[in-house]
């Protein structure tokens, strides 16, 4: 689980939280990489305001997946290393 930072700005590129969201497919393997395409993504500087989100269900944040069935994880970035803290599934 690699991630890259892309025109995210104020983000500390060898610190920093992503909230990742996808639809829920129970058919599914492998919910674990968040590069799919079908993935979005969210950058955080912190843990505060990425787990307010997380528990918000990521609604603020992916408006797209409103009334969908999404998985969402929350994973800490440092120094290149994916760590995931959180992780849910959003009915």
């Amino acid at each position: 689980m690699n991630s890259t930072i892309k025109n995210e700005k104020n983000v500390d590129t060898d610190d920093y939280f992503l909230l990742a969201a996808r639809s829920w497919d129970n058919q599914a393997e492998d919910y674990t990489d968040i590069d799919d395409s079908a993935t979005s993504i969210k950058y955080f500087n912190n843990y505060t305001d990425a787990e307010l989100s997380f528990q918000n269900g990521g609604e603020s944040v992916f408006p797209e997946l409103k009334g969908k069935d999404i998985k969402l994880d929350l994973i800490h970035v440092r120094f290149g290393v994916n760590r995931l803290v959180l992780s849910r599934i959003v009915i």
